[in-house]
């Protein structure tokens, strides 16, 4: 992969430029799979904190636009692509799920952030700041070896 970010520079400096998780999962892939990277951002940008919700952590929706891009069926009646897709989405959950114990971004962090209070007390804490590029790393990591298959 050409210029393709390392876990850092996806992790930490995206972070520094205040662009969520999922942005910086989804774009590390956008370009090699077919969607510009501006467009990726876009597409990525209402994920970041499980959602806006602090359900499914943005790490996990990012990669799984990623694998959707190389491994996701358009026809309705693509049964073996909708089940390769499917078999794709569930491997990379799992070994997120095994990596950090939990895919959903309350649990992670230890926040819920769909409040503002929690919010603010996830950005004051510094919570954001140290967990999340890990998150972010580890996504990436799974889907480095994922997306070579």
């Amino acid at each position: 992969m050409d210029e393709k970010m390392n876990e850092q520079t996806a992790g930490y400096l995206l972070f520094d430029q205040e662009y969520d998780c999922a942005q910086s999962v989804f774009q590390r892939y956008s370009e090699e799979l077919g969607i510009d990277r501006d467009d990726a951002l876009k597409i990525a940008a209402c994920f970041g904190g499980g959602m806006q919700q602090g359900d499914a952590c943005g790490c996990v929706t990012g990669a799984l636009m990623a694998i959707g891009l190389k491994y996701g069926f358009h026809e309705p009646k693509d049964a073996v692509g909708k089940k390769i897709s499917n078999a794709k989405g569930a491997e990379f959950i799992k070994k997120f799920r095994e990596k950090f114990g939990a895919i959903c971004c309350r649990d992670l962090i230890g926040v819920d952030v769909s409040t503002d209070e929690g919010k603010q007390k996830a950005f004051a804490s510094g919570v954001i700041r140290d967990r999340c590029p890990g998150f972010v790393t580890g996504a990436c990591e799974i889907l480095d070896d994922m997306l070579q298959e």
